[in-house]
């Protein structure tokens, strides 16, 4: 399998990471969210309520009126409550939500709450209680920026991946086309080379059959020897002297029948000769379709192939171009989420110097009244 099908998984499911889905809590953190979740839970009942986290939200300075519309939007069987089960399973929820879905912002303002008790902790100098809650929350948030990170991870692989996808439909597509191209010139090329075949063809019987008849036509040309004894022949027939006339023209006879065998033989040489002629005629001018044909069909195969190079390049550019965006992206997105995921210490200094305020209030209060 190639790293490609291993980072994307089966089809239809998501990208997993190792250790299975992290899920479950140590007893460590089961303890640490006990411990938060027995500060919400005032009355000792078990679960959460809306006038215990009225109450929370008035000791940490925030509006009473959000605490209703935060258990709700947080409480799985819509209870009015959230018990501890439910309330680690939203700490995993916050902790385990798949790549590419961002926290749902009740579940961060949960979480905000949480830091600021963690703060409250802090202010009223209950420091194991504060460094509970800030090692699980440090926990949660490094969870929550490595699953971001992943998450960016598997969709800049998934559109490093979509480009290939449409790069490898496109050079398809390209060698597809040419294949066309090429079937077609080539049956084009048959087609001419038919048509003149056909045509070389009736032109080579016409050439035969009236080459024939202008050898056939031609008068005998016979030798001056036979000629006189035709000659003699014809002399003695008149004198009545038949006997001597017929040994004449036997004589004569096998004369011509010897002449005309040579004369059929130097016909039958100038017809092969001519009709070679024209052959060879023919066959130059086959020839040279062919190489034209070849020639345009070379011409072809390397515009395809200066095409294929060129194609392929372009897309090897895309490629590098969509690697350096991402490389850009990454960096910068990773200090978005380093930055929104930091812990507010602005907060904490605030605390401080509203804590240093209210001291030397107090003192000016006192000496005021001395």
């Amino acid at each position: 399998m190639s790293k490609t099908e291993e980072d994307f998984g089966e089809p239809g499911s998501p990208p997993r990471g190792p250790g299975g889905d992290g899920s479950a809590a140590t007893d460590e953190e089961l303890a640490a969210l006990r411990s938060i979740f027995d500060q919400f839970d005032t009355d000792g009942g078990g679960a959460i309520s809306t006038a215990e986290m009225e109450a929370v939200m008035e000791k940490l300075g925030r509006d009473p009126a959000d605490a209703a519309e935060l258990l709700r939007d947080v409480d799985p069987d819509r209870s009015g409550t959230i018990t501890f089960d439910e309330f680690v399973g939203l700490v995993n929820q916050a902790r385990d939500a798949p790549p590419g879905e961002a926290a749902d912002p009740k579940v961060l303002e949960f979480l905000r709450i949480l830091d600021e008790y963690r703060l409250k902790c802090e202010s009223e100098g209950n420091y194991l209680e504060a460094g509970r809650a800030a090692g699980q929350l440090e926990t949660l948030r490094k969870q929550e920026e490595k699953r971001q990170h992943k998450a960016l991870k598997a969709r800049q692989l998934a559109e490093r991946h979509d480009v290939q996808i449409a790069h490898n439909m496109q050079y398809a597509e390209f060698n597809e086309a040419w294949d066309k191209y090429m079937e077609e010139y080539d049956r084009m090329a048959q087609m001419y080379i038919q048509q003149m075949s056909e045509r070389h063809a009736v032109k080579l019987r016409e050439f035969q059959e009236k080459l024939h008849e202008e050898l056939t036509k031609r008068p005998p040309k016979f030798s001056r020897e036979l000629l006189d004894w035709r000659q003699r022949q014809l002399m003695l027939a008149k004198q009545k002297k038949y006997a001597e006339a017929q040994k004449i023209k036997r004589i004569a006879d096998e004369m011509e029948r010897r002449e005309r065998a040579k004369l059929d033989d130097e016909r039958l040489t100038i017809f092969q000769q001519r009709e070679s002629k024209f052959r060879s005629q023919q066959q130059s001018e086959l020839a040279a379709l062919l190489k034209r044909i070849d020639g345009r069909r070379k011409e072809h195969l390397k515009q395809r192939a200066l095409d294929s190079k060129r194609l392929l390049q372009r897309n090897r550019n895309v490629q590098a171009v969509l690697e350096s965006k991402q490389s850009v992206e990454a960096g910068r997105k990773k200090a978005d989420i380093k930055a929104a995921l930091a812990p507010p210490r602005t907060r904490s200094s605030g605390a401080h110097d509203l804590g240093t305020t209210s001291g030397s209030s107090g003192r000016r209060r006192k000496k005021a009244s001395a």
